[in-house]
């Protein structure tokens, strides 16, 4: 009885960090809003790929000193950029449509 008691708490806790990264994503996904809307201001395109291998540097050089697999963090940082570009096109897109329609 008592390992499935410390199962379940261990369960509960690793349920409660999954919803911690998904607010974390929620707030980047947030700026990543924001940063569409300056670089339309701004007349700059979505992608930087300067900007996106210094980020993948710095993510291996954590990964490295936390001992997380990098193939893992490579990973979700593909699918960060990934949503990140997906919601910058949306927000630019809705923006010249609404500058279109008035």
């Amino acid at each position: 009885m008592v390992h499935r008691s410390e199962l379940e708490s261990l369960r509960r806790e690793i349920s409660s960090i999954t919803f911690e990264i998904l607010h974390l994503c929620k707030k980047r996904l947030d700026v990543a809003k924001r940063i569409a809307m300056v670089k339309l201001r701004a007349s700059l395109p979505i992608e930087d790929s300067r900007i996106e291998e210094n980020l993948r540097r710095r993510v291996i050089i954590f990964c490295r000193e936390k001992s997380l697999h990098e193939d893992f963090c490579n990973a979700l940082l593909e699918l960060l950029i990934k949503e990140s570009k997906r919601v910058q096109k949306e927000v630019m897109e809705h923006a010249c449509t609404q500058m279109e329609a008035n």
